[in-house]
C-alpha cells in the first residue's frame, strides 16, 4: 500500500520582475525522505526509459536528443569537479544516467517497480494545472533510491519544444502551433535530472517536498520569493535547481558552479561502488540495487508552470510519496 501526502500548488501571477543579475550560485540543497535521510543512488548508474505515450509535439528523435543531452549535463564525461583551490580539478563524478526510448507498450505509470521511467502524460494530468513535470523517488529508509519516475505534462496548454538554434524554423513541433515562448524540454529535464540525483530546490516554498533546512555550507535555505520573481540579489537563482526557469530560454541547460559541486560531492570518484558493467548493453547499465529491496520513503519534486507576464515557469517541490516496507 502506498500513501501520499499532498499540498496545494499555487498558481502565481507576476506583475513585474527585475531583470536577473548574472552571478554564480550560492549553494546546493539535498532532498530528503520521510525519515530525514538524504536521497542518493547506491549504484554507479541508473537506466531510465522514456515513454512517448502518444506525444507528437516533438519528433521521437528530438525527444531522445533533448533528454539524453539533459542527462549528459550531469555526467562524468561532462562535469569536471573543483580542485582543492576551487578551480577545476581533474576528477569527475562517477554517477551516470542512461536514458533510452521505449520501442512500444503502454507507460507503466508511477509505481514502485524498480523501473525508472519518464512518461509524457498526453490525456490526463491528475495534478494542479500549474505543474508541468513531477519526479517521484522511492527509497529505503536510509535514503538509497531504488525507483524514480518522472511525469511530463503534455496535455493541452503546455507547449514543449526543442530550442536548438533553427529547430523551430525547421518545423520540429510536429505540426503543432508553437507560441512565442515554448518550454525547452532539455532545460526542464536538466532540472528534473537534478532531482533524479537527489537534489532539492535552492529555495523553499510552502508545500515543497522535504529538503534539508540548511544548504551544503550550513546556511539556512532561503524562502522562494513571492510573487515568484527572480531578483538579481538572490545568487541561488543562478542554479539549475532554482525553482523558476524562463520559457523560451536554454540558459539553464548548463550547470552552474554549485550544481557541479553538488553532483561531485554526492558522487565523488573516490567512492565509486563500481556496480555497473564496464561495457553498457543497449538495454541497460547492469546496475545492482544496494541495501534492502523495500521502499521506506519517497519524495516527489515538481516543475511547475507559473502564469507570469514574463512567461517564467516555476519549479516547485509540492508532494511527497511513501511506499510501505
Amino acid at each position: 500500500m502506498r500513501g501520499r501526502i499532498a499540498t496545494a500548488l499555487v498558481l502565481a501571477t507576476l506583475v513585474s520582475a527585475a531583470p536577473p543579475t548574472v552571478r554564480t550560485a550560492h549553494a546546493y540543497v539535498r532532498a530528503i525522505n520521510d525519515y530525514g535521510a538524504a536521497f542518493y543512488w547506491p549504484t554507479s548508474c541508473a537506466t531510465v526509459t522514456i515513454y512517448l505515450n502518444g506525444f507528437t509535439m516533438m519528433t521521437a528523435d528530438e525527444v531522445a536528443k533533448s533528454i539524453a543531452a539533459a542527462a549528459h549535463a550531469w555526467s562524468p564525461s561532462e562535469v569536471t569537479c573543483p580542485g582543492p583551490s576551487g578551480d577545476a580539478g581533474s576528477t569527475h563524478p562517477y554517477f551516470e544516467i542512461v536514458p533510452s526510448l521505449s520501442t512500444g507498450g503502454p507507460a507503466p505509470g508511477i509505481a514502485y517497480d524498480h523501473k525508472n521511467s519518464i512518461m509524457f502524460e498526453t490525456t490526463n494530468w491528475p495534478y494542479p494545472g500549474a505543474a508541468i513535470a513531477l519526479t517521484s523517488h522511492f527509497s529505503t529508509p536510509d535514503g538509497a533510491i531504488v525507483d524514480t519516475d518522472t511525469e511530463i505534462n503534455a496535455t493541452l496548454g503546455t507547449v514543449w519544444a526543442n530550442l536548438d538554434p533553427g529547430a523551430l524554423d525547421a518545423g520540429s513541433d510536429g505540426g503543432h502551433h508553437v507560441d512565442e515562448s515554448p518550454i525547452d524540454l532539455q532545460t526542464a529535464l536538466t532540472h528534473e535530472f537534478g532531482h533524479f540525483l537527489g537534489l532539492a530546490h535552492t529555495c523553499v516554498n510552502f508545500g515543497d517536498a522535504p529538503a534539508q533546512p540548511t544548504d551544503d555550507r550550513g546556511a539556512a535555505v532561503p524562502a522562494c520569493p513571492s510573487p515568484p520573481s527572480t531578483p538579481g540579489d538572490v545568487p541561488q537563482a543562478q542554479s539549475v535547481m532554482w525553482f523558476l526557469v524562463d520559457s523560451a530560454s536554454t540558459t539553464k541547460r548548463v550547470l552552474s558552479p554549485d550544481d557541479v559541486r553538488a553532483v561531485c560531492d554526492l558522487y565523488p570518484a573516490a567512492q565509486d561502488p563500481h556496480s555497473c558493467a564496464a561495457n553498457l548493453p543497449d538495454d541497460g547499465c547492469g546496475c545492482r540495487t544496494g541495501g534492502g529491496t523495500s521502499a521506506g520513503g519517497a519524495g516527489l519534486l515538481a516543475l511547475a508552470l507559473s502564469a507570469v507576464l514574463s512567461r517564467r515557469r516555476r519549479l516547485r517541490s509540492d508532494r511527497d510519496r511513501r511506499a510501505a516496507p
